[in-house]
């Protein structure tokens, strides 16, 4: 009788042991993936330069600026059910000129991007901001650092395609993770795709993730966990997104901005990205920026590079 409360009393310490496990990872798995999960915290020596809190004050003055922009918003499902928004500004004339911004991590399309539309709407381009999934007003509770996210991406521009024509000329342009998703497509976009504009992202989610662990002073071999609490919720392998892949087997011609002083997403990704890329590609690495900081750091630099490619690969306006 002794022997069997015994056994009956492990086996309830270990299904409770199972049960706490299995809470602590799903803790951690919604720390990471969730959209509601709260940001990382830094070292001081980690945290965004002094020109973090001045960029955001510029984005708040841009984003008021916006709301008296002509723009409508649309709606459409993903293959996997999911509710995806988007918010289109039209050229101020008829255009058959499209850029599609793509945003990144725990951000949404009017935030990342409201600095870019007024630039893109004076070369007669219209401008599509999308939320990605878990993102803005796009439903999810899930980021998924590409996987996904490139697949909505290409719905996006078969939609533009069915709405607007097959004549269509787009231009991608992405943000960090929407950096990512943008040169996750790169090898397989349709001939509307024209080029791409990726600023500050990373060569493949696994070396992203072993850099942000060393960054709050984790070990890096805590990866092989954090990808195998991936695979069992989303059936697919973090692994799986390698954006210097793609780019190595692009369509189509890429822009690379990094800022050198990238304490997110390392610099040394821009190197690797660009030398991995055989189509025509031009570089733009802004000495000292931050992560995203480029566009307000060198501004004219930045709109002259974009401004040459729509010369080089898109047609004259009549």
């Amino acid at each position: 009788m002794k022997n069997s409360t015994k056994k009956w009393l492990a086996l309830g310490a270990g299904l409770s042991a199972l049960a706490a496990v299995l809470a602590f990872n799903e803790k951690i798995y919604r720390f990471i993936f969730s959209r509601h999960a709260k940001p990382l915290k830094f070292s001081d020596d980690q945290l965004p330069n002094e020109q973090f809190s001045q960029i955001e004050e510029k984005k708040k003055t841009m984003r008021q600026a916006l709301k008296s922009f002509e723009s409508e918003s649309f709606e459409r499902t993903s293959d996997d059910g999911k509710h995806l928004c988007a918010t289109l500004f039209p050229a101020s004339q008829m255009s058959k000129k499209f850029v599609i911004c793509v945003h990144g991590y725990r951000t949404d399309g009017i935030h990342e991007f409201c600095a870019f539309v007024p630039y893109y709407l004076s070369r007669h381009i219209n401008v599509l901001l999308i939320d990605q999934r878990s993102h803005g007003e796009s439903e999810g509770q899930t980021i998924t650092f590409g996987l996904h996210e490139a697949q909505d991406l290409l719905e996006w521009i078969h939609w533009l395609q069915e709405h607007f024509g097959q004549d269509i000329e787009i231009i991608l342009h992405g943000i960090s993770m929407g950096a990512a998703t943008v040169m996750e497509v790169s090898s397989i976009v349709p001939d509307q795709v024209k080029f791409i504009v990726e600023d500050c992202g990373y060569t493949s989610a696994r070396d992203e993730f072993r850099h942000t662990l060393s960054m709050v002073h984790l070990p890096e071999q805590l990866y092989p966990w954090i990808s195998s609490l991936f695979f069992v919720h989303n059936l697919d392998f973090l692994e799986h997104i390698v954006p210097v892949e793609e780019v190595a087997h692009s369509r189509v011609p890429i822009l690379f901005v990094h800022g050198t002083r990238d304490t997110l997403v390392p610099f040394e990704m821009a190197i690797q990205l660009y030398d991995a890329c055989r189509q025509p590609k031009d570089k733009l690495f802004v000495y000292e920026a931050d992560h995203a900081q480029s566009y307000y750091r060198q501004t004219g630099e930045y709109q002259a590079k974009i401004d040459h490619l729509i010369d080089q690969y898109m047609k004259k306006d009549d």
